[in-house]
């Protein structure tokens, strides 16, 4: 782009590592601001699709308005997304439910149920998290969006299971280190590996 001035070397990756850290902070803040501007459960789904879209932007080497181009893609896919995504997203909170109350029960075989719910909601996690990219990537109906999202994350289980780690541990250390970082990486930060390994699945 005209105007533009290539830096490399040394300064060059450090210019790309604070470029990154500026484009992740926007993206945070603006899916926050998505999710209130939909009180809460209404904005979650398009706030996140938005937000997977402005991510899949940056990680083709494009550069999207970030404020255009979040809100243009916050208002197409409101009513859309709602069943896209906040169907599966309400999902997590039925296993988070049967989780609790499994795990409270003193019996052994309570103990062992909550075990197996653990690693079924461990894997249903990780395919959730492709599901934006997806959403955003084929354009598809949400039935043939979730088979979709499902052939893609696990098509390649090992990416997938080290995904779901690697966001887990951004997150706690995130909280635990710098907690002051997490308004601004808190989601950006996990969605940026989800993106990144939905596009290895795509092919780019």
């Amino acid at each position: 782009m005209a105007g533009e001035i290539e830096i490399v070397g040394r300064f060059g990756r450090l210019y790309q590592v604070l470029d990154w850290a500026y484009r992740l902070a926007v993206v945070n803040l603006l899916w926050i601001a998505g999710v209130l501007a939909g009180l809460v459960i209404a904005g979650l789904a398009p706030a996140t699709v938005a937000a997977s879209w402005l991510l899949l932007e940056y990680c083709r080497g494009n550069r999207p308005r970030p404020w255009h181009g979040f809100w243009r893609q916050w208002r197409a896919w409101f009513l859309p997304a709602q069943l896209g995504l906040g169907v599966p997203l309400a999902t997590v909170f039925v296993l988070g439910f049967y989780l609790v109350t499994v795990a409270s029960q003193a019996a052994l075989e309570f103990r062992a149920a909550a075990v197996s719910l653990a690693i079924l909601s461990a894997a249903y996690l990780a395919t959730l998290s492709y599901l934006p990219a997806v959403l955003c990537h084929v354009r598809l109906g949400p039935v043939a969006a979730w088979r979709t999202t499902v052939l893609v994350a696990w098509r390649q289980p090992v990416i997938t299971l080290a995904l779901l780690v690697a966001q887990a541990l951004l997150v706690v250390g995130m909280a635990v280190v710098l907690p002051a970082a997490l308004p601004f990486f808190a989601y950006s930060g996990p969605a940026l590996l989800a993106t990144r390994a939905a596009l290895r699945a795509f092919g780019r």
